[in-house]
């Protein structure tokens, strides 16, 4: 080390630092270590859930679904689950099985899934139930206080009433 001179040394000072912070840093990014902490805080039932959704939208579909279908199994009041249960029903076209969830989740807990009235409505629509949808869609406008949802209900209360 006799040999080198000022810069020199401070360069290869500055070497050894960025190296040692580099050996220290996080190797995931902040939010996925936020993420991973909630996860694991994460009460059991609650984790279960969150994996049975995530398998739904990925690429198990019917396992998410059996999952669910063994939550609602083992706690029939469950609002989550048999909410999640109509909203899978919605998008695969079953219609009477997203009926009967989303009843049970108004008689379950109403005010934890306002949302629940839309959903009714629009499923009793498409059924063809029209007294029963402008009813669902009234109580839901009462229930948002979005300017945006509530012309969008209009709108679908006039197509309704004009059938």
């Amino acid at each position: 080390m006799m040999g080198l001179k000022k810069p020199q040394l401070l360069a290869l000072a500055g070497a050894v630092i960025v190296i040692v912070l580099l050996v220290l840093a996080p190797r995931t990014p902040s939010g996925k270590q936020e993420e991973a902490a909630a996860t694991a805080a994460m009460d059991p039932a609650k984790a279960r859930m969150a994996e049975a959704i995530a398998l739904v939208q990925g690429q198990e579909p019917m396992r998410g679904i059996m999952m669910l279908r063994e939550i609602v199994q083992e706690d029939p009041a469950n609002a989550e689950a048999h909410w999640h249960l109509g909203l899978f029903s919605v998008q695969s076209g079953q219609w009477d099985k997203a009926l009967d969830r989303f009843k049970k989740v108004r008689d379950l807990d109403e005010a934890g899934f306002p949302d629940v009235w839309f959903y009714l409505g629009r499923t009793y629509a498409t059924m063809d139930s029209t007294d029963q949808a402008i009813a669902c869609f009234t109580k839901y406008k009462t229930l948002t206080q979005d300017t945006a949802i509530i012309n969008g209900v209009d709108r679908f209360l006039i197509e309704l009433k004009n059938q």
